[in-house]
């Protein structure tokens, strides 16, 4: 990415986005929007993203797309992580969470206000030991961008969610 970062969160981001809306899709409708489990939200986003990266076939042949897994898949879900917490920075922040979804029969965002959050001392561990993976410079999260300035934006974005993720110990 050549761009400048004009916000720095993964929320904000347009792979964001498509996180926020699976998990709308499969997870907060059986809950009216209203709660988020992180373990469950794990799972949610890594199912999908195994199931995207090898374009269904993992299924019929776990070895078909193996190659494209080994090298996309960590960082996809290193960003879910990090996207999740910031969710559970915002919620222990300010109480709430809001998510924009789009609503395809409108085709417009709608916002929705999750006020209930489940999080598991294993949720926090899990949280706060990718938030120190991508403070790494070599990690592609940081790495990919070609300005100094963004990378330190980003460093400094994920030293603030780990420590106040770290609070929640």
């Amino acid at each position: 990415m050549t761009t400048r970062a004009r916000t720095v969160s993964v929320k904000e981001t347009a792979f964001g986005q498509d996180m926020l809306e699976v998990l709308a899709e499969r997870q907060l409708e059986n809950t009216a929007c209203h709660g988020l489990a992180v373990s469950q939200s794990i799972v949610t986003l890594k199912e999908h993203l195994v199931k995207k990266l090898s374009h269904g076939k993992w299924k019929i042949d776990p070895g078909l797309c193996q190659p494209e897994l080994r090298y996309l898949y960590p960082v996809y879900f290193d960003s879910v992580r990090v996207l999740l917490a910031e969710c559970v920075a915002e919620f222990f922040q300010t109480g709430k969470v809001y998510l924009s979804v789009l609503d395809v029969s409108r085709m417009e965002y709608v916002e929705h206000e999750i006020r209930r959050l489940v999080l598991t001392p294993e949720d926090t561990a899990a949280l706060l030991r990718v938030l120190r993976k991508v403070q790494n410079p070599a990690h592609d999260l940081i790495a990919r961008w070609k300005d100094t300035a963004d990378r330190g934006r980003w460093m400094e974005h994920f030293q603030t969610l780990h420590q106040t993720i770290s609070q929640l110990q």
